[in-house]
């Protein structure tokens, strides 16, 4: 496979594995050791196919338009967030991708469903600080006293936290997007999913 950026990777992964639904990429895109924190499915490459062939299994999408919203980059690590329909409901889901040598190593993600009729694409400011917008994001999450901060990634203005959040006894894994301009964080907005109790792994979800 051509040598591409990490970004890109995960674009072709979403377009060519999770849409077309493609399986016999997998060798291609996903490592031998790929770790799932995914709730949703299990450790390796057999884990994805298992998932794959259960999407085989549903009707093909009807979409016009990419359920791809956003994708950031940050050194080896990768942010998808998608809006999709799915059995009758909207769902976002917040991918977080770790790479290496050129292929999907490892992956978190949080799925909430939603009731907007519609999502549009986030747009990046490149031209923005994103090493100064991380410090100043990570700083005010660390004040948080029902919240612990486990990865902070940005690419431009625009800064994704994912972090632990109990509510009234109950633990979410959550990510946080948000835009920040002038030293101001304005929340764009928040996806998050119950950490259950059991998984089809050991890797934790976070």
């Amino acid at each position: 496979m051509e040598t591409i950026s990490n970004k890109a990777l995960v674009a072709q992964f979403y377009k060519q594995i999770i849409g077309q639904r493609n399986e016999t990429l997998i060798d291609t895109y996903v490592r031998e050791d790929y770790i799932q924190h995914s709730p949703a499915g299990k450790d390796g490459r057999e884990g994805l196919r298992e998932m794959i062939s259960f999407l085989k299994t549903l009707p093909p999408s009807t979409e016009k338009t990419s359920p791809v919203k956003l994708l950031l980059e940050d050194g080896d690590m990768v942010a998808g967030l998608l809006y999709i329909s799915f059995m009758g409901k909207q769902m976002l889901v917040l991918d977080l991708f770790r790479l290496h040598n050129g292929q999907l190593a490892e992956h978190w993600d949080a799925v909430q469903e939603v009731d907007y009729p519609e999502f549009n694409v986030l747009v990046i400011d490149l031209n923005a600080n994103a090493d100064t917008n991380k410090h100043l994001v990570k700083a005010k999450y660390e004040l948080m006293e029902d919240c612990k901060v486990y990865r902070v990634i940005g690419e431009g203005d625009i800064v994704i936290i994912q972090l632990e959040h109990t509510e009234q006894g109950v633990r979410f894994a959550r990510y946080d997007i948000l835009r920040v301009k002038d030293e101001m964080l304005d929340l764009v907005l928040s996806v998050k999913q119950k950490i259950p109790d059991v998984m089809m792994h050991g890797n934790g979800m976070l």
